[in-house]
């Protein structure tokens, strides 16, 4: 999968050629072939065109002015009439994708021109939101979500791990750079990996984006848009969400894979000096909050030491 986008310029860029693809294809111009083809070469691109398509769907809500509209149409390269500006469909959807691209300003996808709130979590800090009506967001260390209330509300994943709470409410549509899913009332858990988004379903069910719905007790991975299902052990649950409860929970895994984890919640890394030390497999619950902790864990059971670093982290070696 390509990599996320880093840039204002490159946001701002997939919601231009978005906008581009659906006028063309609303006048009956695009090779759909070639759009196809463009679409499913980055899921980035997919995200994009569907926030624009969105934007679309929703302009009897958008409010654009007479002067955007002006200045859409004198663009460099668009002919100007001699008489008043009768806007069109594909002027009014290049006009709303050039506010989109406004919006995007300090990176992010497209969507953040739908998104009415916003908010962020710095390494360490947690959070917990009422967005709407029926639904909570409690926000994991260094995590970052937009929302939006409606029918159905919407929220938006940019960055690390949220815990989704939906009550009363006919839906939820979640938004991440790995594709859209729709969530029926219930409680879920969705965390950004580098190979997806991890969605975690405690209770509800998740509508779209598999074959069939992904039920109560289910971890599964969305990637491009799809949903497969990687555990159907409701043992699972209570490690994907050990970290509402301040804690991580190991079961076996590699030194190099626990301080990946647990290196999450600090400012200040904790790093292997010895390469041998990371095939090293652990076990335990331990504290997010309190480092030293693990550290003794690691000192007692394996016999690793800790010692400070050069630039404030921790470095871990043989005894």
């Amino acid at each position: 999968m390509s990599g996320r986008s880093d840039t204002p310029h490159d946001d701002a860029d997939l919601t231009e050629q978005a906008a581009g693809w659906l006028a063309a294809l609303d006048a009956g111009s695009a090779d759909v072939a070639a759009f196809e083809a463009w679409r499913d070469a980055d899921v980035r691109r997919a995200v994009a065109f569907a926030e624009v398509a969105g934007t679309w769907r929703d302009m009897d809500g958008l409010r654009v002015t007479q002067d955007e509209i002006h200045r859409e149409t004198r663009r460099p390269g668009v002919p100007a009439t001699g008489g008043p500006e009768q806007p069109g469909r594909r002027h009014l959807l290049r006009a709303a994708a050039s506010i989109a691209a406004v919006l995007t300003v300090g990176g992010g996808f497209a969507y953040r021109a739908n998104a009415r709130d916003k908010a962020v979590t710095r390494i360490g800090q947690r959070q917990s939101i009422t967005a709407a009506p029926g639904l909570s967001l409690d926000l994991n260390t260094d995590s970052c979500v937009y929302w939006k209330d409606g029918t159905p509300a919407q929220v938006w994943l940019e960055r690390g791990e949220v815990a989704i709470r939906l009550a009363g409410r006919q839906g939820l549509d979640l938004v991440t750079p790995d594709g859209r899913f729709q969530l029926t009332p219930g409680i879920y858990n969705a965390r950004l990996r580098g190979t997806g988004c991890e969605l975690a379903v405690l209770t509800g069910r998740i509508a779209g984006g598999s074959d069939k719905p992904v039920g109560p007790g289910e971890v599964a991975l969305a990637n491009a848009g799809r949903v497969d299902v990687h555990s159907r052990d409701g043992a699972d649950l209570s490690r994907v969400t050990a970290w509402q409860r301040g804690t991580l929970v190991l079961n076996g895994e590699s030194l190099d894979y626990a301080l990946a984890e647990m290196n999450r919640y600090l400012p200040d890394k904790i790093v292997i000096g010895d390469p041998a030390l990371s095939r090293l497999r652990l076990g335990g619950t331990f504290s997010t909050t309190d480092p030293n902790e693990f550290l003794q864990a690691l000192r007692s059971s394996l016999g690793v030491r800790a010692t400070a670093g050069a630039n404030g982290g921790t470095v871990l070696t043989r005894t």
